[in-house]
């Protein structure tokens, strides 16, 4: 069965992970940021606290998504996503009910772990796990989740707040997730048995013992070290550079009106590297790859730091888009490829921990850069130079991928 019967086939799964990286974007910052103002009104917070109680919050999700990301490992799919949009749900109401800056940040704590954390976290193994013929694919459709909630979710919300409050407004998140998310996602899942079943049986035959993968072991394994810092490189950067935007219109004399306009390039580059990366994973593998999707960025990188004309805003960010768009397929893709489909949500909950320390990292280092004398032209040419060499590092796992590839008896074992 070639790769779009197989996709086809299986739209109702498709449609679960859709459904969960939809309803993930109510955790994700740019969609709790726009109550930024209302709850720093209704609490009195400054700046600075409502960003402290975020941070705070996204640093314990954290902590907590390398305990809780494991074990979609081992719970039947059912159970973990409802479990999860419950979750959600209750933060949601929990934000609605907020009496203090105290539960609002408890609030934040379950909207970054269930919506940002688990629920993505939920799409992408599911797709990977569950989708070999058409893998890449299928995580790129899921993927489309993400841009589409970014255009959408803020006018929505525009016209939700026209007749409730913002509080009004969470309490109605919580029971539209509760009442209808929930039961798609569920509906969405019918037959899931019969699928695990294959998946198992598949597994027996590929010898993939149905042991445990501890994140030491992991961490101690040469291809996790050199994947992992080209895999953390996009957020990263991006996170950093988009945080001290203004900095950078400043010292290029752009307009803030030019960089809010170039934002669609990011999107629809994003998108269209998403939907190339999958069809190329699938047809090549991801060896052929992974040491190839840094290099829009570190040619984003030295457009910030070489150029300052209008038009090379937009060619920034699109170039930056490339990257972001092809990464969270193709490493969850090369996790599969490299150690199998059993033990990625042990993988994958260590890799989502280190992205979200990396990305809540990236704009104090820039800051801190930037107070101590730098111009945003020399961080962009160091920034660059690490990411290219991120690539480099990647060349090694990458090489393996493909031997694996050309010959699939070699095996590689931790």
């Amino acid at each position: 069965m070639n790769a779009f019967a197989f996709l086809v086939q299986n739209l109702r799964f498709l449609g679960f992970g859709l459904a969960c990286t939809l309803a993930s974007n109510f955790g994700q910052t740019f969609f709790i940021s726009l109550f930024g103002a209302y709850i720093r009104d209704d609490f009195g917070l400054s700046h600075g606290e409502f960003g402290s109680l975020y941070g705070g919050a996204t640093f314990i999700s954290a902590g907590i998504i390398l305990w809780a990301g494991r074990q979609i490992d081992r719970v039947d799919l059912r159970a973990f996503a409802a479990v999860v949009l419950v979750g959600l749900a209750l933060s949601c109401a929990l934000m609605a009910v907020a009496y203090s800056p105290w539960i609002v940040a408890i609030s934040f704590v379950g909207l970054r772990l269930f919506g940002q954390g688990l629920l993505r976290h939920t799409a992408v193994i599911s797709m990977a796990r569950y989708f070999d013929t058409a893998r890449g694919r299928a995580m790129s459709v899921v993927g489309l989740g993400f841009p589409f909630a970014e255009a959408t979710f803020p006018w929505l919300l525009v016209l939700i707040l026209s007749p409730l409050t913002w509080r009004e407004a969470w309490g109605g998140f919580a029971l539209y997730i509760i009442a209808l998310h929930l039961p798609l996602a569920l509906w969405l899942l019918k037959g899931h048995g019969v699928r695990h079943a294959k998946l198992e049986e598949r597994l027996k035959a590929e010898d993939q013992a149905d042991t445990s993968l501890s994140q030491r072991q992991l961490v101690g394994d040469w291809r996790f070290q050199m994947i992992v810092p080209a895999a953390l490189m996009g957020p990263f950067i991006m996170t950093g550079l988009f945080f001290h935007q203004v900095a950078i219109a400043t010292s290029k004399g752009w307009d803030l009106s030019l960089l809010a306009a170039s934002f669609p390039a990011f999107a629809g580059a994003s998108v269209l590297s998403s939907l190339l990366t999958g069809s190329l994973v699938d047809k090549h593998g991801p060896g052929q790859v992974l040491p190839l999707f840094v290099l829009p960025l570190t040619l984003s990188l030295l457009v910030v730091a070489l150029l300052d004309q209008p038009w090379s805003a937009p060619l920034y960010l699109g170039l930056g888009g490339l990257t972001v768009g092809a990464s969270s397929m193709l490493i969850s893709a090369a996790w599969a490829e490299t150690y199998g489909v059993r033990h990625l949500g042990a993988i994958r909950s260590l890799t989502s921990s280190l992205a979200v320390i990396s990305t809540a990292l990236a704009p104090m280092l820039v800051g801190w850069l930037l107070d101590a004398g730098l111009q945003i032209s020399s961080i962009a040419l160091g920034a660059a130079c690490l990411t290219f060499t991120t690539g480099l590092l990647a060349m090694a796992p990458a090489r393996a991928l493909r031997e694996k590839k050309q010959n699939p008896a070699h095996k590689q074992n931790l």
